[in-house]
């Protein structure tokens, strides 16, 4: 009665009436090749998106430069005349160059106090009754103040650079005809302050921007854990804001190094002048004369530009101000028209 478990089994299996499933004959079949699934093997298909931007960069350069030969090679202008002279626009670039990089680092401090008194607009307490008097009158000063700085940022928006050289020049000339400082004289002066209260404007509103980007929960932490005013925009607001602004600025400097060459209609001469004097004019040679230009412009502009783009990458705030990048979103753009016309 107590035989074989597995006789048993299998009696009780014939006797229900389903008959047991024969086993499988024949060569055993070898495992299947997994290798091929192991990680570093699967050679997977190039995505195009994530390739560097350096990468495409290059391939910008080289086109135009290729570009700017093959004009040459057609003789719409002598590549051997503007190699030639090439050189002779670095001083006149060098003294652009000074105008841009002094005027904006001049502005940048005069802008910091523009920029927050902007991000910081005068209201009146509704709790100023239970305050000291010299609070609840705060705000008298502080209109005229806010006044004079939205008036100062929508006077130099508002308005063309040409005409605020002028009223800078004229102003200069016929007050103080003779005066010379440092080497320059008085209409090299007239364009520095001209350029100077121009992108002061700018750098005010961008960065009154900046700092009203930074969040107010921040602040209040600062003031919870007893930091003054000072010691809050020291290490808080301002190391922000110039992270978020690093763009804008880059900008700023760049339009100001353009917006330089209309200096040349006071008789500077910068970059713009040397090249429609000294060789539109002089040499009779107007198109290498725009496209010696271009080839400083583009040197310093693209260079700063891409440079700028780096340290912004590098040191933003994670989470904040993260830029999308151009190759990807051109190719995910053109991808979707093309797959929409399928539909």
């Amino acid at each position: 009665m107590a035989g074989n478990p597995e006789s048993g089994s299998e009696g009780g299996a014939s006797s229900a009436g389903s008959p047991a499933l024969p086993l499988a004959s024949g060569p055993k079949q070898p495992p299947p090749d997994l290798s091929a699934l192991q990680p570093g093997r699967v050679r997977e298909p190039r995505n195009w998106a994530s390739v560097s931007s350096p990468l495409y960069l290059g391939i910008g350069v080289a086109c135009a430069i290729g570009f700017f030969f093959l004009l040459g090679a057609a003789g719409v202008y002598s590549l051997s005349f503007i190699i030639r002279t090439l050189p002779q626009g670095v001083g006149p670039c060098e003294l652009s160059l000074e105008f841009t990089t002094f005027t904006f680092l001049l502005g940048f401090v005069g802008a910091v106090g523009l920029g927050m008194v902007r991000a910081h607009p005068p209201q009146r307490d509704p709790t100023a009754s239970r305050k000291r008097l010299r609070t609840r009158l705060s705000w008298l000063w502080r209109w005229p103040l806010y006044g004079f700085a939205s008036g100062y940022v929508a006077a130099v928006r508002g308005t063309p650079f040409l005409v605020q050289l002028f009223i800078v020049y004229f102003a200069i000339i016929f007050t103080f005809p003779r005066f010379a400082f440092l080497g320059w004289d008085a209409a090299y002066w007239a364009g520095f302050f001209a350029l100077l209260i121009n992108t002061t404007g700018y750098q005010a509103e961008a960065i009154r921007g900046g700092l009203q980007s930074v969040d107010v929960g921040q602040i209040d932490g600062a003031k919870a854990v007893g930091m003054s005013r000072l010691q809050t925009f020291a290490r808080i607001t301002l190391p922000q804001t110039l992270r978020l602004i690093t763009l804008p600025l880059t900008n700023e400097w760049i339009s100001n190094f353009k917006t330089a060459t209309i200096l040349s209609v006071i008789g500077i001469f910068e970059l713009f002048d040397w090249s429609r004097t000294d060789i539109a004019l002089t040499d009779a040679r107007p198109i290498e004369a725009f496209v010696l230009l271009t080839i400083f412009y583009l040197v310093v502009n693209v260079t700063l530009s891409r440079v700028m783009t780096y340290v912004e990458k590098t040191r933003r705030i994670p989470g904040l101000g993260s830029p999308i990048p151009e190759v990807g979103t051109s190719k995910s753009l053109l991808e979707a028209g093309i797959g929409a016309g399928h539909y």
